[in-house]
């Protein structure tokens, strides 16, 4: 048996690679269907267990859009929905807090009221067997987050058992703003007393471009200005991109008159976005950049450094300079398909090779021997180890203190073994501080 089965697979092999084929030469997009009809037809007519043609499909063109390039992607209705889920301003979800047990079951363990019921009747230690019917159990601790978030408002189904019985309930959702722009304090990361941080310098954390990201980095100027910070420094680390408008939208509230970007599509259409802003809000930026700052994140850094109106602190970015846009095709799903590429204010190609910082981050702090006392980064050294450096005679002066405080001759010199001493001690320091972070705060000084 086994050899007859081995007989009729390499006569089918052999058959197939013995037909006329003219696949090896450039296929026209026209001659594409023709191919992919004859392997459906064949598998329809000849496999011989059950087929599920949508699933073909979905599978279909999940292969055709991951063949494109890493950003191209496909997506059944149910993929699109949890992607829009993801990206929406505001959701809805649930009111109690969960755990999940040894059997994969989930249990409701706390309420945010505090208390052990909450209004819709459901109690603490309620085991969650459906949520809108579907089962729970065997779900991961993120697949049920999922489920229980919602885009509209409303309720939510849940069957759940209780001391043997099983109950079921509709819940009422509660909405959630998800915020994606963060104004805060940060003297506790930079390894320097909140005394001696400059007042005039804010804080902005930009964690991705979802719904209403500009809106809210509107409000979060307003914010700074009514505190009266003149400075900023902008943290665009590990924000892979998001929405190309909301990151438009924010360039012209920062990025002062001139080209944002300019876009370019297969057809050599070329569209640019402008600022009309006559003049950044604050006197000084500096934009924390690393390898995860992509796409949407390099519009801002890209126009900022082009325009002159930021120094950019830290590594080499992603170097995500393309543009997807989103197209529905009824029942066969959504595609998410490259279609643009961006280019810089002045000109530069962002797409696979990135925006280099003004300063890469081991460049700024640390010393060596051809620096010369007046030169910047010697100064913000001593300044961060915590030496008066308010003038170059006292940079001079501290420099002896610090030879001196480490059992070296004072020479007021920057001799090797006074660098090595130094750059010790500053690594020392770094290890417990955000580096970049501080190192853009002694660039906005």
């Amino acid at each position: 048996m086994k050899k007859r089965v081995l007989s009729l697979f390499l006569t089918f092999i052999i058959t197939i690679q013995s037909a006329p084929s003219v696949y090896a030469a450039d296929i026209q997009p026209e001659e594409v269907a023709p191919y992919i009809d004859e392997l459906i037809n064949f598998i329809n007519e000849n496999y011989i267990g059950e087929i599920d043609q949508k699933k073909i499909i979905e599978a279909a063109m999940h292969g055709i859009a991951e063949t494109l390039d890493n950003y191209s992607e496909y997506y059944t209705e149910a993929e699109y929905s949890e992607v829009t889920r993801n990206s929406a301003k505001t959701v809805y979800t649930v009111d109690f807090g969960f755990e999940i047990n040894k059997d994969g079951e989930f249990n409701i363990v706390e309420f945010e009221s505090g208390k052990r019921r909450n209004t819709d009747g459901l109690c603490i230690g309620d085991r969650i067997n459906t949520v809108n019917g579907v089962n729970t159990k065997g779900l991961s601790i993120s697949e049920m987050k999922g489920l229980l978030v919602s885009t509209t408002p409303g309720t939510m189904a849940l069957n759940i058992t209780r001391k043997g019985e099983n109950l079921d309930y509709n819940v009422r959702l509660r909405s959630v703003e998800k915020k994606t722009v963060t104004y805060a304090g940060f003297a506790g990361n930079i390894g320097l007393s909140s005394d001696g941080i400059d007042k005039t310098v804010g804080y902005v954390k930009i964690e991705t471009f979802g719904e209403g990201t500009a809106d809210e980095f509107k409000s979060t100027i307003a914010a700074l200005r009514r505190d009266k910070k003149t400075k900023l420094i902008l943290d665009l680390r590990g924000n892979t991109g998001g929405y190309v408008d909301q990151a438009i939208s924010i360039c012209n509230l920062i990025v002062p008159s001139g080209t944002i970007i300019t876009t370019k599509d297969k057809s050599g259409n070329v569209q640019t976005y402008k600022s009309t802003l006559a003049k950044s809000p604050f006197d000084k930026t500096i934009i924390l950049v690393d390898g995860l700052t992509a796409s949407a994140s390099e519009i801002i850094a890209s126009a900022m450094q082009d325009s002159g109106a930021a120094i950019i602190v830290g590594e080499q970015t992603f170097g995500k300079g393309v543009m997807q846009s989103v197209v529905e095709f009824g029942d066969i799903g959504t595609l998410k398909l490259t279609m643009f590429e961006y280019f810089s204010r002045n000109g530069k190609k962002i797409n696979g090779v990135g925006i280099t910082p003004d300063y890469e981050v081991d460049d700024v702090l640390f010393v060596s021997e051809k620096d010369k006392i007046k030169d910047e980064n010697v100064k913000n050294a001593l300044m961060y180890l915590g030496y008066n450096v308010s003038s170059e005679n006292e940079i001079i002066k501290s420099l002896g203190k610090f030879q001196t405080a480490e059992g070296l001759t004072p020479t007021y010199k920057l001799n090797s073994e006074t660098v090595s001493k130094i750059n010790l001690r500053i690594y020392e320091k770094t290890k417990k501080v955000d580096g970049t972070l501080l190192e853009g705060y002694l660039k906005i000084l």
